[in-house]
């Protein structure tokens, strides 16, 4: 039976987490649920999600689940539980997804101090849920001991992407004089350590000069990387900047690089596979989860010298292209993602 589902999320601008919730929106309104994005705060540029957007208000007391992302959305379902199972009723289910291991990831974006008091009231806001995903085994075996273990379960992301959206032909052609003959690797990334950038430039230097670096994003750490590219190395790197739906760069990539110290399920590897490119990352325990050696490249963090290596080997592999679109396409499709999160919102054993 058709149920109203409500999304809630800190903001409506783009964002992993929020792609995460587009990509759920999409498959939901697909398969004839009613969704609502509630938001918390005003953003200028928003995703065009395909339902009702709103500001969190009383309307969301009529949904049949209530699933939100992020800690402040967690939060106010905390606050205001009590209200929602007002008079005992087992309505609306109350859904969280983990979007991140929060230890490595807080005190990563803040002050040590600060994200470790924001993982306290992450991990405090997260037991008012009935169901707590996490994006991988691996995550829901860390978060376990740290909160009710028949509330956690876990569901792999998607990406839903067009692959008709191309570059226009401005972008194409600024890509391609960059590119000329050489072998181009793509990095599309929010510019923070975490992200493994620094290690990217250095194994730069120990490639041939025909390799390139193309790296699309922005953060806070942008003008530390910059400051790593001397004279020597400018002509081989590009830093893009921020670019509308950077998934569309991926068609001229030909390696794509993922050399992460941290990540949830990185959306940026699954648009990569969608698109069957050579993929070289770290050997993160999710990507060990979910991806074998005949799909992709790893190598140890924070090895500039194993990256540079692994780069060359994956331009010697072809089959890596199609082995790895064949697994998406059979485990990470969105008709995938669909289903298990069918099963957590309507067949699990809530608590």
């Amino acid at each position: 039976m058709p149920q109203k589902i409500a999304y809630i999320i800190n903001h409506l601008g783009e964002s992993g987490v929020n792609n995460v919730v587009l990509d759920l929106v999409t498959q939901f309104q697909l398969h004839g649920h009613r969704c609502v994005v509630y938001y918390l705060k005003e953003k200028k540029e928003i995703l065009d999600f395909p339902c009702s957007m709103q500001k969190l208000d009383e309307s969301i007391y009529q949904a049949d689940v209530i699933h939100a992302h992020g800690l402040a959305p967690m939060l106010w379902v905390s606050k205001h539980k009590k209200r929602l199972r007002q008079h005992g009723k087992l309505s609306p289910k109350l859904i969280t997804t983990l979007h991140c291991y929060c230890w490595q990831d807080f005190t990563d974006t803040y002050s040590p101090l600060k994200g470790m008091l924001l993982c306290l009231l992450f991990l405090f806001s997260a037991r008012s849920f009935d169901k707590i995903v996490c994006l991988s085994k691996h995550m829901q075996h860390y978060y376990q001991g740290k909160m009710p273990a028949q509330k956690l379960t876990y569901a792999y992301n998607t990406r839903v992407l067009s692959h008709t959206e191309t570059l226009s032909e401005k972008e194409q052609l600024q890509l391609q004089r960059f590119k000329g003959n050489g072998i181009l690797i793509g990095m599309n990334c929010v510019l923070l350590l975490r992200k493994g950038i620094d290690v990217m430039l250095k194994a730069m230097r120990l490639l041939p000069d025909t390799y390139k670096l193309y790296i699309v994003g922005t953060g806070k750490e942008e003008a530390l990387f910059k400051s790593m590219v001397d004279k020597d190395l400018a002509p081989r790197i590009r830093f893009a900047g921020a670019r509308p739906r950077a998934h569309r760069y991926l068609s001229l990539y030909d390696i794509y690089a993922l050399p992460s110290r941290s990540e949830g399920f990185p959306l940026a590897l699954l648009e990569a596979a969608d698109y069957g490119k050579r993929v070289v990352c770290s050997a993160l325990p999710v990507v060990k989860e979910c991806f074998t050696d005949d799909e992709l490249i790893t190598f140890p963090m924070p090895s500039e010298t194993a990256l540079a290596a692994a780069i060359q080997t994956a331009m010697t592999r072809p089959e890596l292209c199609t082995n790895i679109k064949k697994r998406f396409d059979r485990d990470y499709s969105p008709e995938s993602f669909y289903r298990r999160y069918m099963t957590i919102y309507h067949q699990e054993t809530f608590h």
